[in-house]
């Protein structure tokens, strides 16, 4: 994936985990400052362990792309015991034919970016039943040898990789999103539920 590819997903997933953090409520809202971002307010939280977490995500999500390695980046929110009460999904497809002419100025691709934002804050409003004491983790799904080398990384020595248990909790219910095209590849972006859930209309 070419470099400015990798900025403008890595700014978006920036963008999105930290609105989620914002309407899940995971920690109080007065630590999070209002920016301008594709043409809306987003919010960005204001605390240092918090972006330290997410950016050194970010950083192990960047070597990723540009490897063409990543397949699919988790935001779970957990409950007290780390189990997740429901999963925000990113799926990184690679487009089959490539036309450089379309959206050469990424164009529709800033307008999805800020429906899906848009989307997030009309979605958000609409679940109950969080658990009281959540908190969060990032995932990303990628391969063996991706692995090895994020773990070899001098910036990430003090930020291991712990991998995933085989036996993962499946999900019940998907409620789509948005589908955002950056050149030659795809994010399909949607919410993972477990039932039983209460989901609003």
């Amino acid at each position: 994936m070419d470099a400015y590819c990798v900025d403008v997903t890595l700014e978006f997933l920036a963008v999105a985990f930290h609105n989620i953090l914002y309407h899940a409520s995971i920690y109080p809202r007065n630590i999070f400052a209002t920016r301008k971002k594709y043409g809306i307010v987003v919010y960005r939280c204001s605390h240092p362990d918090v972006n330290k977490y997410v950016d050194r995500c970010l950083k192990s999500i960047e070597r990723a792309l540009r490897t063409d390695e990543l397949y699919r980046v988790e935001f779970a929110i957990t409950d007290e015991h780390l189990k997740p009460a429901l999963k925000f999904a990113f799926d990184f497809e690679r487009v089959a034919v490539q036309d450089d002419a379309a959206d050469a100025y990424l164009v529709r691709c800033e307008q999805n970016l800020r429906a899906f934002c848009l989307q997030l804050l009309t979605v958000s409003h609409r679940f109950q039943g969080l658990p009281a004491d959540r908190s969060f983790a990032i995932s990303l799904l990628t391969n063996e040898s991706l692995e090895v080398e994020l773990a070899s990384m001098p910036e990430l020595e003090d930020f291991p990789l712990v991998e995933a248990e085989s036996e993962v909790d499946e999900m019940d219910a998907i409620v789509p999103l948005r589908r955002v095209t950056i050149r030659n590849y795809s994010i399909d972006t949607y919410i993972e539920l477990p039932k039983p859930w209460t989901f609003c209309s």
